[in-house]
């Protein structure tokens, strides 16, 4: 019995390391301010710091464009670098990264830079602006190239993130 056991457990683990996909989102945090590198679940990584922070903050209902509904973003609260107001995460080659979130403008779409683990910028997705409440969030995707450490940051300004997913 303990043979099998242990034979489960370490096929968990491997499976884990396997595959790269998971999640983050807003919903599932608690509000406040973000002033260091703070590990989520699926190996997401908030990184901030006292000056360059990040928000976990209650909005007004967002929808995704499937329907889901957002009433917590995390605002990176201004231009962002790999090491400051940025989300960072594990994805394999050929996993599909989805972002949802808004420009925290009104009326301007800003760029949110994906970085791979070359350190080199994958893409920028646009960011609409973020209307009344009811808006539906702006959906953005991109492949990993390869397998590693994925960063996202606004290039220009504040961008409301309220879910990131990685899957096959």
């Amino acid at each position: 019995m303990k043979k099998l056991v242990t034979f489960l457990a370490s096929c968990l683990m491997l499976g884990t390391f396997a595959f790269a996909e998971g999640y983050i989102c807003a919903n599932d945090l608690e509000a406040g301010e973000i002033t260091e590198a703070t590990k989520e679940e699926d190996g997401f990584v908030l990184n901030a710091n006292a000056e360059k922070n990040i928000t976990i903050e209650n909005k007004p209902v967002h929808k995704s464009p499937d329907g889901e509904d957002y009433t917590v973003a995390i605002k990176l609260n201004g231009s962002g670098k790999p090491d400051y107001r940025s989300i960072s995460f594990p994805a394999k080659k050929g996993e599909t990264i989805i972002v949802h979130g808004n420009s925290g403008s009104k009326t301007d779409t800003r760029p949110l830079v994906v970085i791979g683990p070359d350190g080199k910028t994958v893409k920028e997705l646009p960011m609409g602006p973020d209307g009344q409440a009811g808006t539906v969030a702006t959906e953005g995707k991109v492949k990993a190239p390869a397998d590693g450490t994925y960063t996202v940051f606004s290039k220009k300004s504040g961008i409301n993130i309220y879910k990131i997913t990685v899957s096959k």
